[in-house]
């Protein structure tokens, strides 16, 4: 390895354990069968967006490798925090654009054996529901030509939603980590198959979030609907 790349390397896994033991400890944080994500070989990983918490919270219990993530191009144009994110495998892509450079070098990295995140919502959800995967994630999952591992994130909505500056301590995080889906069963239907996977796995861990905390966490809401669900469409910002 060269010494460029062992130095960004050990910045990389040093990060990922010092927000390990903050979610941990502030967020006292569960993370179910990360054993799932393979140790070596191209995996597209997909997960549902709830919260600026996702990217390290999908990637800091995953020890024994490196995960690339995308990250919204405009995050880039502080040198200080776009060079951060940088050393922490970021990819920029345009908020709300097909961005065709992106697409290509995420197949790249894929085709070079990496782990790649990608939240193909696109954006941060609105209420702690999942949204539809937008156009340009459901064609990388459609070329991804390796296994897809849906993740399902829960709490980090009520932890820090999109309209809080700032994360509030103290509230209970999960992951969990479905099995990989190898591209042999890709199919036309694929999307819908991840979103109702990740979708499922999500309110799995409200209801235990909801167990946990005798009822109280999460704060009731459209996140309690399934995705797709005729409660789930009519409360959705886009509906309206």
């Amino acid at each position: 390895m060269k010494p460029e790349r062992a130095k960004s390397f050990r910045f990389y896994h040093f990060c990922r354990e010092l927000l390990l033991v903050h979610f941990r400890l502030f967020h006292r944080a569960r993370f179910i069968h990360h054993e799932r994500v393979p140790k070596t070989g191209a995996c597209l990983i997909v997960a549902n967006h709830q919260s600026f918490y996702d990217p390290p919270l999908v990637g800091c219990r995953v020890r024994h490798r490196a995960l690339t993530f995308l990250a919204r191009a405009s995050l880039f144009n502080s040198p200080l925090f776009g060079g951060l994110i940088t050393r922490v495998n970021a990819i920029p892509i345009r908020d709300g654009e097909g961005d065709i450079r992106a697409i290509r070098d995420i197949i790249e990295r894929l085709k070079k054996g990496e782990a790649v995140v990608i939240f193909p919502e696109g954006s941060r959800t609105f209420d702690g529901a999942m949204e539809p995967f937008r156009d340009g994630a459901s064609l990388i999952i459609r070329k991804a030509n390796c296994p897809v591992i849906p993740v399902a994130v829960e709490g980090a909505f009520d932890a820090w939603s999109r309209i809080e500056r700032a994360p509030t301590l103290g509230r209970r995080v999960m992951v969990m980590y479905g099995n990989p889906i190898p591209p042999k069963e890709f199919n036309k239907d694929i999307n819908d198959r991840i979103e109702r996977e990740i979708d499922d796995m999500r309110l799995e861990l409200r209801a235990e979030l909801r167990r946990a905390s005798g009822g109280s966490y999460p704060t009731p809401g459209p996140a309690d609907h399934a995705f797709g669900s005729s409660e789930s469409l009519n409360s959705s910002p886009a509906s309206g």
